[in-house]
């Protein structure tokens, strides 16, 4: 925040106790963004009978998805990070066997939670590159593994827990000054190997990341 203040004095020579002070005071605020998500930003994968989970092996379930906005009162500059509340529930490895994707190492892999002392999977963040719009335009998801001092184009719009993302103009390496942004983010979980959980009694999923906004 700016404080201004801003003070003119009359004073008439002859008569120095005749004054009257005038004051212009104001705060410049910078942009509020208030970043939101559908559904309460709940994925809600209801009931998953123990019998559909593969012996022997990772079980992939079905993607969701979830509108994902940020709404700023003027335009601002603004990035996005993912920080992983069940980080010490991650199983190593999981979301590269699961999809098949080498290149998904355990900076991509977000903890589903733990049931009776053992980790329950995990998942992969998607913000979807071309679904995104800045101030309903098309806009580039990009981003930066170095606090934002340098940008690059996300073809695949994969969320690691090192990267920031933001948004800017088609083709543009440097982030936009946006009022509205929307898109699509996708999950994609993976479930252990069922003879790694405890099965005789209920698993429930719980998986919780954060979504932070900084502005830049």
């Amino acid at each position: 925040m700016v404080p201004g203040i801003f003070c003119m004095v009359f004073m008439t020579p002859s008569f120095a106790a005749n004054m009257v002070e005038m004051q212009v005071v104001s705060v410049i605020t910078p942009a509020a963004c208030k970043p939101i998500l559908s559904g309460g930003g709940v994925a809600d994968y209801g009931t998953i009978p123990a019998r559909s989970l593969k012996p022997g092996a990772v079980t992939p379930l079905p993607a969701k998805s979830l509108s994902f906005s940020i709404n700023c009162d003027a335009a601002a500059k603004v990035s996005v990070r993912a920080i992983d509340n069940r980080t010490s529930s991650v199983i190593a490895g999981i979301v590269a066997t699961g999809s098949g994707d080498g290149n998904l190492n355990d900076s991509f892999n977000f903890g589903l939670g733990t049931a009776a002392g053992k980790s329950i999977g995990g998942y992969a963040i998607v913000f979807q590159p071309t679904s995104y719009t800045g101030d309903y335009q098309q806009t580039q998801l990009l981003y930066s593994t170095d606090s934002g001092t340098t940008w690059r184009p996300s073809t695949t719009g994969y969320v690691a827990k090192n990267r920031s993302f933001g948004w800017g103009a088609p083709g543009s390496s440097y982030v936009s000054a946006l009022r509205t942004i929307s898109g699509t983010v996708t999950v994609q979980p993976y479930i252990n190997k069922p003879e790694n959980l405890s099965l005789s009694q209920e698993v429930l999923l719980d998986g919780s990341a954060t979504l932070e906004l900084s502005y830049l």
